[in-house]
């Protein structure tokens, strides 16, 4: 008994701020649709993190709500990927850029030097569903906390850019509402930024590339399958873990039974607050000068990207739906 409220005690200080940094970031993104709680979380994690004398009262705690926090947070996740409802004629061409995505992502930021697990980070980032994607399956590829933090940051920093570039396109170069739809809803990383970037063209161009973006969260399931096999570290050999068979189950149930759904729906909180939980533990146990120490390569080869396909996706629509 006293060695476990030697155990709380120890842990209240870190689990404190990690909740206190979850909850501003909860707020704040609720202010506008492209901010994501899960990168506010991470980044006020860095700043508080580094701006403090002595971070090691606060170990306890943050490595406790990464234990925790983290599985819950992925199994709960499953609930959000509703796909009964998707126009099965949408999964080919949208799945087809996921792919393009993906590969040339992994492969541009493997040619500059990065390492396998950052790679498939930015690479899972830009193609499914930005920060939710890299933290579901930053624990599966045995990623560290830098390359998570990293990861976000680059593929946040991209999303901003081509959400406001494309205001830009969308109101200057004539390009036809299905178009934008497929254009936003399927080359830009995280669901808000697609909301901002298709809402500009009016309520049918969002009601599209929510459909496009669906189709890519939907994704997640075959790239963390996906990199499992790239990563071919020790996790490979431990199996799957089980917040990833509850969060394919969650997945299943919620596409298939009505109530699931509604279940999803009370759960969806507690989910949201644990992921952004688990990132602020992340940002704030990172220095940094251990993010810097990348230099601009992640951001770059996540530019790279995503500029290819981009530019690729547009000038592609252009001969095909001119």
């Amino acid at each position: 008994m006293n060695s476990e409220k030697s155990l709380i005690r120890q842990a209240a200080p870190g689990l404190g701020i990690t909740f206190t940094i979850a909850l501003i970031a909860l707020l704040t993104s609720s202010m506008h649709a492209s901010f994501d709680s899960l990168v506010i979380s991470v980044i006020f994690g860095m700043l508080v993190g580094n701006m403090l004398d002595d971070r090691r009262i606060f170990d306890k705690g943050i490595d406790v709500a990464l234990k925790i926090f983290i599985p819950l947070g992925i199994a709960l996740y499953g609930f959000q990927l509703r796909i009964a409802t998707v126009n099965t004629e949408f999964f080919p061409g949208v799945l087809a850029v996921f792919a393009l995505m993906f590969s040339v992502s992994y492969f541009i930021s493997r040619g500059i030097g990065l390492d396998k697990s950052l790679s498939i980070l930015i690479s899972t980032g830009l193609s499914v569903c930005g920060a939710s994607a890299i933290i579901v399956l930053a624990p599966i590829i045995g990623a560290r906390k830098e390359d998570t933090s990293i990861s976000v940051l680059s593929v946040m920093t991209v999303g901003l850019t081509g959400m406001l570039a494309y205001k830009v396109v969308g109101g200057m170069s004539g390009i036809h509402m299905v178009e934008f739809a497929f254009l936003s809803g399927t080359t830009l990383p995280m669901l808000g930024q697609v909301k901002v970037a298709a809402a500009a063209m009016g309520p049918d161009s969002l009601a599209l590339a929510l459909q496009y973006k669906l189709v890519r969260i939907s994704a997640l399931a075959l790239v963390a399958g996906l990199g499992l096999v790239l990563s071919r570290g020790k996790n490979r050999q431990r199996g799957v873990p089980w917040f990833m068979v509850a969060f394919f189950a969650f997945a299943v149930a919620v596409n298939v039974f009505p109530k699931a759904a509604v279940l999803g729906d009370a759960l969806k909180p507690i989910g949201s607050m644990s992921l952004s939980t688990a990132l602020a533990a992340v940002g704030l146990s990172i220095d940094f000068e251990s993010v810097t120490e990348k230099g601009v390569s992640p951001l770059l080869s996540a530019f790279l990207a995503w500029g290819i396909l981009a530019v690729g996706v547009y000038l592609f629509l252009s001969v095909v739906m001119p």
